[in-house]
């Protein structure tokens, strides 16, 4: 389940906070001989304290591909299923490959012919040239007349205008045949990285029609590598950093903790890291109830985290419960969350006195991990701070339902 809200986190902190005081807080009396009110104490130590996000996540291949068919046809042979590791360039499916072979030796035949006339006409193409440089000379002598140099001339130009018509045709002839043989190319699908396939959604016999869209043949994951996708509450972004440690349980080993780093944070809410976002300028109503933040749903951001998972451990799918640590120190001094109240001008704590009464004081605080609370100025280590009350009739209530204990309050 989604803790979708910090109002919980911190219901839970406060439970917690409640059950280290039942155990392990000492009793003050106010003083008297049977006081009203009974103090439960705690004393300033130090000890670790990490403020930290909890997320859930789903588990991504790290690098997933999609493998598609690039030309029409019957697939008339699969070669890999399900779970299967291939390597880069292996074969995994073909298509019928008579239309596209056909195509092939077709243009080959149209080129061949081009290229057959294309010589013919350079060859007469030069004998042209030749006429009209002997047109031109013996026009020079006047032995030849003015129209038989003028007809030498235009028949040269007419060969040259061939020869240009016909390399033209040569030229794309030959792309045709290139792109012939890159169609038939396509009907061998071969994988584009070294990885697992993971998905196989068509059959052999099935045709493929790749006019309209790019079927699918298969997909293929590197699963040695995967990606920790968490769903961080708007909330709790602005805390939330690239680079900050995370520790991560799946649901079927809940008890197993395992560690990872953020390595990035998408700028956009998830539905528009997916996708299917509607900006409320796109709605059909103008109006701003389309969007997450305006129609009351919970709005996330994702989170991501690559991790090796070199012993297969995580699989695509997989739900995760993490919990990304934003602030930490080991050797803090700190006191009960439930001591530190609120006052007139800032935070206070108070202070049990010698002589069995209190004294307010004011204190700054620093990171809190809902239990305890750091503080950075006020107190010193070993002073004793009121962390709950009790009256009289309710711990007199309490005694008589767990019977007599090892002590008693003091």
């Amino acid at each position: 389940m989604k803790l979708k809200t910090a109002g919980g986190k911190r219901l839970l902190g406060m439970a917690l906070a409640v059950a280290v005081l039942a155990v392990g807080l000492g009793l003050w009396t106010s003083g008297t001989s049977r006081p009203d009110i009974i103090y439960l104490s705690d004393a300033a130590r130090r000890s670790a304290v990490r403020h930290v996000v909890n997320a859930t996540g789903e588990v991504k291949a790290a690098q997933l591909v999609t493998v598609g068919a690039q030309v029409s046809g019957q697939i008339v042979k699969i070669h890999v299923q399900v779970g299967q590791m291939v390597n880069k360039g292996e074969l995994i499916a073909e298509i019928n490959a008579t239309t596209q072979q056909n195509q092939l030796e077709t243009d080959k035949a149209l080129l061949q012919s081009y290229q057959e006339r294309l010589e013919s006409k350079k060859i007469s193409r030069r004998i042209a040239e030749r006429q009209y440089r002997r047109e031109k000379a013996l026009r020079a002598r006047e032995a030849a007349s003015q129209e038989d140099l003028e007809s030498a001339e235009t028949a040269w130009a007419l060969a040259r205008a061939e020869v240009a018509e016909l390399e033209a045709l040569v030229r794309q002839t030959e792309l045709a045949v290139n792109t012939d043989m890159e169609n038939l190319g396509y009907t061998r699908i071969t994988a584009p990285l070294a990885g697992t396939v993971v998905s196989v959604p068509v059959e052999e016999g099935q045709t493929v029609n790749a006019a309209q869209s790019t079927p699918t043949i298969a997909q293929i994951a590197d699963l040695g590598r995967m990606e920790i996708c968490l769903e961080i509450s708007e909330g709790d972004i602005p805390a939330v950093r690239p680079g900050m440690a995370v520790s991560y349980t799946i649901l079927g080993e809940p008890d197993v903790s395992a560690h990872a780093v953020l390595t990035s944070i998408d700028p956009g809410l998830t539905t528009l890291s997916d996708g299917t976002y509607e900006s409320s300028s796109s709605s059909s109503t103008g109006s701003a109830s389309s969007s997450s933040s305006s129609s009351g749903t919970a709005v996330y951001y994702y989170g991501k985290a690559l991790v090796d998972n070199g012993d297969a451990r995580l699989r695509i799918g997989m739900t995760v419960q993490a919990v990304i640590v934003t602030a930490e120190k080991a050797d803090a001094l700190t006191v009960p969350l439930l001591a530190v109240e609120d006052g007139p001008e800032g935070k206070i704590v108070q202070v049990l006195a010698d002589n069995g009464g209190t004294e307010a004081r004011r204190v700054v605080t620093g990171l809190s991990d809902g239990v305890r609370m750091e503080i950075v100025d006020g107190l010193r280590e070993g002073e004793k701070v009121v962390a709950g009350r009790v009256t009289r009739e309710e711990m007199d209530a309490r005694t008589e339902l767990k019977g007599p204990g090892p002590g008693g309050p003091h």
